[in-house]
């Protein structure tokens, strides 16, 4: 058994005469070129998969090798799973060749043996190159081809670095070495769930909300942490996927939460950990909320103009207001722009350097006793110390006074959010019934917050419109604010009574 590690990089133009240069610093021992064809086997009902194990049959310079592939983990990019290969004399699959420890118990490889049929195939050319460094060997292959299921083919360009031996650092160097050129994005989906995909065997990315981690009060402060941390990257990850195949503004929402999660789980133990080593990704993550902050008015211009401004159609001033609008939206990040940005060098940076952060637990790196020992106390005093300071930092904001204007309440947005996440992050703790009853008014606070500010694309354009078409928006948009200011300061009144679930 070989338990492969690996990065795995889509690739969004040619790279080819620029590894040249970036592989100087390296020794070549091998660089060669071969056309890799693929099968892959499952069961019509999927057991294999089921089990999270992939199966194929490679077909290379007239060889035949069967590998299995089982059950592993996935950070960022970085994949590591346990794999057998086996030499095979004939093209069908021949699972009797695999030890049989590696079949979970109750499974039965004869049976499976019986049901297995190809499923899709993927076919490629391999550039490889074997390289060297400081007592490591990694295996760099930029791979281009195509992946089939039928008649339905999407294209493959993707470039893996796999550690044939030694440091898997020396992975990450390389790693950020060829990112800083641009044109890569950490991939995490494998090329044999790209075809279940293709196939129609494994559903494409939905959209997701954040929902509650399963938590035991007695887990660790440590174990807590790396938990949310996983969540947030995941969360981010599976939403770039999915705007990669669908570009719309919610996924984007959806990554923006991802990162969120990722920042605020950092700000909640950032006194349990160490900054010192490899950290920088940071700063980054803080620039990717920043290119991310236009998000909000995206999302307000695309409810006022949806089914063609439905939302103003009680207004004659409807059509000019949604010219007007349609500029607005004309200046927002284009979806060339946005590839741009998640094939960047920063973007790729900010994630390899995560998944590096996370993969060798460096926030351990140099730890003061004290701190160790808050990392392994049980989570659920940090927890109540936690929500009970941001429920402090809430009643104490202006959400916290007796009567609130409009601007005073968007300005709380995003005091609220932050409020809202740390109560999820820690949901998982306390009974459902209570945890609702006292969220649901604050939830419904933030939406009322969201339909305020959603009036304010209105207000930037008024100016521009003619004397009546303006008298009659300042009437409808004053009739508006007032009915979700009442409706908030109710809300808000009754929001301020509940007793805090966690006390």
């Amino acid at each position: 058994m070989d338990t492969e590690i690996e990065i795995k990089f889509l690739v969004s133009r040619d790279i080819t005469d620029a590894l040249p240069e970036l592989l100087q610093s390296y020794q070549i021992r091998k660089h060669d070129r071969r056309h890799l064809a693929n099968t892959y086997y499952d069961t019509a009902d999927l057991a294999l998969r089921r089990m999270d194990a992939g199966l194929r049959i490679r077909s290379q310079d007239g060889t035949l090798e069967q590998t299995i592939k089982l059950a592993g983990s996935q950070v960022g990019g970085l994949h590591q799973r346990p794999e057998y290969n086996v030499a095979l004399s004939l093209n069908q699959p021949d699972l009797s060749l695999f030890p049989a420890r590696i079949w979970p118990s109750g499974v039965d490889p004869e049976s499976l043996q019986q049901a297995l049929q190809p499923l899709f195939c993927t076919d490629f050319m391999r550039r490889r190159w074997l390289l060297a460094c400081d007592g490591s060997e990694i295996e760099l292959a930029l791979d281009e081809g195509h992946v089939q299921a039928g008649e339905r083919r999407e294209p493959i360009c993707e470039l893996e670095l796999e550690l044939v031996k030694g440091d898997a650092s020396r992975l990450f160097e390389l790693a950020e070495t060829l990112v800083r050129q641009g044109g890569l994005r950490l991939g995490a989906v494998s090329k044999a769930q790209r075809g279940y995909r293709l196939a129609g065997l494994s559903p494409m990315p939905r959209l997701r909300v954040l929902e509650p981690l399963p938590l035991q009060p007695q887990e660790s402060c440590e174990q807590v942490m790396m938990a949310l941390l996983h969540q947030g990257l995941r969360h981010w990850q599976h939403h770039e996927d999915g705007w990669m195949s669908a570009p719309g503004i919610d996924w984007l929402v959806q990554l923006r939460e991802g990162a969120a999660l990722v920042h605020q789980t950092l700000l909640m133990f950032g006194e349990r950990v160490s900054h010192r080593v490899n950290s920088g990704w940071i700063d980054d993550l803080l620039w990717l909320q920043q290119q991310l902050s236009w998000l909000d008015r995206a999302q307000m211009l695309a409810h006022l103009t949806a089914d063609r401004g439905h939302y103003l159609r009680r207004l004659d001033c409807q059509k000019a207001l949604l010219a007007e609008l349609a500029e607005q939206q004309a200046q927002l990040p284009d979806e060339q722009q946005l590839r741009e940005l998640f094939y960047g060098p920063r973007y790729g940076r900010l994630l390899l350097r995560l998944t590096h952060w996370l993969y060798r637990q460096d926030w351990r790196a140099g730890l003061e006793p004290s701190q160790g020992s808050l990392l392994a106390a049980p989570i659920n005093g940090l927890a109540r110390e936690l929500l009970e300071d941001s429920w402090r930092t809430l009643r104490q904001s202006t959400l916290g006074e007796s009567v609130l204007g409009g601007e005073q309440y968007i300005q709380q947005k995003g005091k609220l959010r932050r409020n809202l996440l740390v109560g999820l992050c820690f949901s998982g703790l306390y009974p459902e019934e209570e945890r609702l009853a006292f969220r649901m008014p604050w939830l419904d606070i933030l939406r009322g917050i969201e339909d305020l500010d959603m009036l304010s694309p209105l207000e930037d354009v008024r100016e521009r419109l003619t004397a009546e078409d303006r008298e009659e928006l300042d009437d409808w948009l004053g009739r508006k604010r007032g009915f979700l200011l009442e409706a908030l300061e109710q809300s808000r009144g009754q929001a301020l009574q509940l007793e805090p679930y966690w006390r």
